[in-house]
């Protein structure tokens, strides 16, 4: 019973700190896997160019730069005074509600 409360507890994690998560891991797999492959053919002899070993994590390394990017300006604009944020709102809610319940207890309405 004690572990359902505290599974309650737990705030549910926003989507797009799961997608920043998710990328991170698989940056790092993808410039880990092109430097095997680069390790491989250096350690074959392989005689041929190899500009396919370096563009690929640099692309995927840009557009990560650009994600992160994005999300640090939407964490910088839900974190200000004028930006939205649902929990923030919902608090604000419940505590009109709760203020609009007093008064109409109140004045009998």
């Amino acid at each position: 019973m004690s572990k359902k409360k505290k599974n309650n507890k737990r705030k549910k994690v926003e989507f797009s700190k799961i997608l920043i998560i998710q990328e991170s891991a698989l940056i790092w797999v993808i410039t880990l896997a092109y430097l095997l492959l680069a390790f491989i053919c250096v350690f074959k002899d392989y005689t041929g160019s190899l500009p396919w070993l370096s563009v690929i994590p640099g692309v995927a390394w840009t557009a990560y730069g650009a994600s992160q990017a994005f999300y640090y300006n939407k964490a910088k604009a839900e974190n200000t005074k004028n930006g939205v944020k649902y929990e923030t709102v919902l608090a604000e809610l419940t505590n009109n509600n709760n203020n609009k319940e007093e008064i109409d207890i109140d004045y009998g309405i």
